[in-house]
């Protein structure tokens, strides 16, 4: 099973007052310049590289009730609210023009929803630009690391089920291949295993649309704050829908974060460390009509269809989002064999299930729920 997700995860301080399958990079050690690199460039050098995958996991605590002193910029992208935190409100300004810089290099490089963006015209074995490269490298690495829970590959059967930019009438795309077995005609769906990536050749076979969104946002958020950081010398915060990265120090009681996905669900107050991140990924944020069915963005690829549901919500936390979405998405996708895997990881982790009620791992603190 697939999974594509969007979730609030919004940060506590706009609430308080002022909210089997990766480390989010610190601050430099010298004070920046705060011009930083152009958009859509390699992450700074002085930035660690990330650990190695599945053996770190943050220690989360429950948000206080006192004002939260970090400083915020927010606005919307894909549909989704932007939020960009620092601990220095005179840098605030500038933050928020560096993450709105790369997030455009990222929209413009690989939306599956933009005709212009460069994925929309790769994949015939030619080069691509070095981020669009890195964009594919890492949703390629996270299909591999969730045995193919989450998979790239689901972007035509997106599609098919009618999920367009303007969520309008079905599309005509395919969501499988066809393969003449004898005198059989066969549909197969298409795998990750299919589209190869060397160095920055891109190929991607015939019947096949790429959707990078799940783990695009999700490294969008890490790079975003690892640039911040980096460059301005400050603790920062950034979030992309369900997807939040930090970089640098953290406010004294932690970064304050409530994860919720909407009013009617449960809710959770927690804190996270420097250099933390949690993602959080729901079966039913996204959901259309058809002329049969209410359809939701969980995708089974053997099917092409939409999966059923066993949770509303997962939400992850580890050491960049890139890793929490990976098994925040294959945890959903998995349905009622993810508490085992789940313990079996020690990720710190949250599960709601569809009557509303929720299971707890890790290192995720129980009392953070209201």
């Amino acid at each position: 099973m697939v999974l594509t997700r969007v979730l609030l995860v919004a940060l506590v301080a706009s609430v308080f007052g002022n909210s089997g399958r990766r480390q989010v990079p610190a601050s430099g050690s010298a004070r920046g310049s705060g011009q930083g690199p152009p958009p859509g460039a390699a992450p700074p050098e002085n930035a660690p590289p990330p650990p190695p995958a599945f053996t770190q996991w943050p220690m989360l605590s429950v948000a206080g009730d006192d004002p939260s002193t970090v400083n915020t910029s927010e606005w919307t992208l894909w549909d989704e609210p932007v939020r960009v935190s620092v601990t220095e409100a005179g840098k605030l300004d500038r933050a928020a023009e560096l993450v709105g810089g790369e997030l455009d290099a990222i929209d413009v490089a690989a939306s599956r929803l933009r005709p212009d963006s460069e994925l929309a015209s790769a994949g015939d074995g030619s080069e691509v630009s070095p981020l669009l490269a890195e964009l594919v490298a890492v949703a390629l690495s996270a299909a591999r690391e969730t045995d193919g829970d989450v998979d790239p590959t689901v972007g035509a059967m997106l599609g098919s089920l009618g999920y367009d930019p303007d969520f309008g009438a079905l599309v005509a795309t395919r969501p499988t291949r066809h393969v003449q077995v004898g005198q059989l005609a066969v549909y197969r769906p298409p795998t990750w295993e299919e589209v190869r990536l060397d160095d920055r050749r891109l190929t991607i076979p015939e019947g096949v649309t790429l959707d990078l969104s799940d783990t695009m946002r999700a490294r969008a958020v890490d790079r975003c704050a690892a640039l911040v950081a980096a460059t301005l010398d400050t603790g920062v915060l950034v979030s992309v829908g369900g997807d939040v990265a930090t970089a640098g120090p953290a406010p004294r009681a932690g970064w304050p974060l409530l994860v919720r996905d909407g009013p009617v669900d449960p809710a959770a107050r927690v804190s996270l460390p420097g250099g933390a991140a949690v993602s959080t990924a729901s079966s039913h944020h996204r959901h259309w009509d058809t002329a049969e069915e209410l359809l939701h963005q969980i995708i089974d690829p053997e099917t092409g269809h939409a999966a059923r549901p066993v949770w509303r919500t997962a939400s992850v936390a580890a050491f960049s989002a890139l890793r929490a979405t990976a098994v925040a998405n294959a945890s959903l996708a998995r349905g009622v064999v993810a508490p085992s895997w789940l313990e079996a990881l020690a990720a710190p982790a949250r599960l709601v299930g569809n009557d509303r009620s929720l299971r707890f791992f890790g290192t995720w603190p129980t009392a953070a729920d209201t």
